[in-house]
């Protein structure tokens, strides 16, 4: 079996699973954020009283497009969850293609020497 259309076919799959699959992520504090909340009485995922370790946290000091399992410029939920899935698949396949470009290369370049 030739190697690039098995490839292609697992990117094609995979954006397919991030847009769709990514519909249903969880809006709900995981475990780590479900953990920093004890003691603090919420409304809405607001925080109204009690004291817990979340209260001190501040907004993400970088801010981020892909925040709360959506785009931020986006108004429309449901294709700001679909693209930013499907950014997130492209975004993690081009940093991972070019490491191992990077690798690739410079085995050639010691093989070579």
């Amino acid at each position: 079996m030739k190697t690039r259309p098995f490839i292609i076919a697992g990117v094609v799959v995979t954006l397919l699973l991030a847009g769709v699959v990514s519909l249903f992520a969880s809006a709900s504090p995981d475990g780590l954020e479900s953990v920093l909340l004890t003691g603090c009485d919420t409304t809405d995922g607001e925080i109204t009283g009690g004291a817990c370790v979340l209260q001190a946290a501040g907004d993400h000091e970088i801010g981020g497009a892909f925040a709360d399992y959506g785009m931020s410029f986006l108004d429309n939920e449901v294709l700001g969850a679909s693209l930013a899935g499907i950014l997130g698949v492209l975004l993690t396949l081009a940093i991972a293609t070019g490491f191992f470009w990077l690798l690739a290369r410079g085995k050639r370049t010691q093989g070579e020497a």
